[in-house]
């Protein structure tokens, strides 16, 4: 078993993390742009990292099961069926799998995530 350690993830420079390009289904004129850095990943094609996205709205890409602690950052997550969730910086959010929606970026937000699939 391997365990790694990411001390202080709030505090990383964004220089440091992997550059992940423009959100792929952006619906603001300003295109939010994503960094990150994949700290495990496993055959079934979960995933555990670092994710940071700067301000935008864009339509949400990942349909996996996610649990995500934010640490820094003010967003809000507008779900297809429900009530708008205000995300900032300390809070934890699952998302069940297919979990549709549009983030809208308003400060830059930075999380730990963990991505999985429910069989």
């Amino acid at each position: 078993m391997a365990i790694k350690q990411i001390k202080s993830v709030a505090a990383i420079p964004t220089a440091k993390l992997d550059d992940w390009g423009p959100v792929a289904l952006p619906v603001s004129e300003q295109v939010s742009h994503l960094y990150g850095l994949i700290i495990n990943e496993h055959e079934d094609g979960s995933e555990a990292g670092i994710w940071e996205c700067t301000p935008g709205t864009w339509t949400r890409q990942i349909m996996d099961a996610e649990i995500s602690s934010f640490v820094k950052g003010h967003a809000l997550f507008h779900p297809e069926d429900g009530e708008t969730i205000s995300i900032s910086a300390g809070d934890t959010v699952y998302f069940d799998e297919n979990s549709k929606g549009v983030w809208e970026v308003k400060q830059t937000v930075r999380k730990a995530y963990l991505t999985f699939k429910r069989w």
